[in-house]
């Protein structure tokens, strides 16, 4: 099967050339574009520490991952009871929560690529254990989400694909029953990400009865032939081989008596990432404050602006943060997308700190209270 060229909209307008100057009141505009220097200072300084310490730690974490891999395959494998299968599937879970979030989400963000020694970890380099299709979610996270983050026209995360987070967006009957589309979807988190990324999402939107296009940011200027074959594609290229290596490989590995054990002890290890996942992408951008917008900012200081208030952070400990890939300080992440994870915890008291002298909104709160907040505020808004 040959690999048809790419038909997703490759037109990035780079940040400058997007960023116009704009009329608006002296003082908020000094008051913003000061935050801005402060903050492009913090930049500097953590961005010129990275180096040996960010290699150890990915190397170790990867070395963890590995470990927790090999054993907790080997007890779903060789398990005689329940205790030690489950002991297995928990073990793979963490395994499959640290490839996906620890590791794969920075290094598709290129947080180690300026360091040779970490060749392995680099953007064009690392390939993890879940069907999402590294080229696709690049472009689709990086580049639409990243760069664009809360703007109802670009960002295909305003509303994760069919959800409905504020008055600005379009009410439709399939609203009414979002808190439990949000649980629906956490279960195949995975498969989710993995079609919306490779640009199905703008077909699959179109065998639904009433959904109407406008309402979501698409991937494809144009929908055709061309344009489905390009998405499935990149969605087959990457889905079948890690169906086969989970479930075909270490199924067959079992024999026929094992099958079922092993099939399911995979399974269950990939649904406790797919909620776990989705948990952690959903209380850093559906909690009740943060903001969306009609209009893409003007400057670079508003842009810092956008995406500080356009998410939210978790308090979580050490561990927890770990498993959630650090996005527990999405705040950060987003004015740092290339930062190392483990460099998130210490810049947080310093981001927070800046926020608050300028006036910035700075949403945080404990893993409970925002998962509680996300589904309040789709509560509100299935009316």
């Amino acid at each position: 099967m040959t690999a048809p060229t790419s038909t997703l909209d490759p037109t990035f307008e780079p940040l400058q050339t997007t960023l116009k100057n704009i009329h608006q009141d002296p003082l908020d505009k000094a008051r913003i574009q000061a935050f801005a220097r402060e903050l492009d200072q913090l930049k500097a300084e953590v961005m010129a520490q990275v180096g040996e310490e960010d290699v150890v730690y990915v190397e170790t974490v990867h070395q963890i991952a590995r470990i927790c891999e090999i054993s907790g395959r080997l007890l779903i494998h060789f398990s005689k009871d329940p205790i030690s299968w489950s002991l297995g599937v928990l073990s793979l879970w963490v395994y499959l929560q640290l490839d996906n979030l620890e590791i794969h989400h920075p290094a598709q963000h290129g947080a180690w690529d300026k360091l040779p020694e970490a060749k392995a970890f680099h953007s064009d380099n690392y390939y993890h254990n879940s069907p999402v299709d590294e080229e696709a979610w690049r472009y689709r996270h990086n580049i639409l989400h990243h760069s664009y983050t809360g703007q109802l026209e670009r960002d295909p995360d305003v509303t994760f694909g069919f959800f409905r987070l504020g008055e600005e967006i379009d009410k439709r009957y399939y609203h009414s029953i979002q808190p439990a589309m949000l649980i629906l979807n956490s279960f195949v988190t995975d498969q989710s990400i993995a079609l919306l990324s490779a640009g199905l999402g703008d077909f699959i939107g179109r065998l639904i009865p009433g959904y109407h296009p406008e309402d979501n940011a698409g991937m494809h200027k144009k929908l055709d032939a061309k344009a489905f074959q390009t998405s499935l594609w990149q969605y087959l290229r990457k889905a079948i081989p890690h169906t086969a290596y989970n479930y075909g490989l270490f199924g067959l590995l079992a024999g026929p008596q094992g099958f079922a054990k092993v099939t399911l002890g995979t399974m269950t290890a990939m649904v406790l990432r797919n909620l776990f996942t989705g948990l952690s992408f959903y209380t850093g951008h559906m909690v009740e404050g943060v903001k969306h917008y009609t209009e893409a900012p003007h400057s670079k200081a508003e842009w810092y602006v956008q995406q500080i208030e356009g998410t939210a952070n978790v308090r979580a400990s050490r561990p927890i943060s770990m498993l959630m890939g650090h996005l527990n300080y999405q705040i950060e992440h987003h004015l740092f997308p290339k930062l190392p994870p483990n460099r998130l915890e210490a810049i947080a008291p310093k981001v927070e700190a800046l926020c608050e002298k300028y006036g910035i909104n700075y949403l945080s709160g404990s893993f409970p209270e925002q998962v509680a907040s996300v589904f309040r505020r789709l509560g509100k808004y299935t009316r």
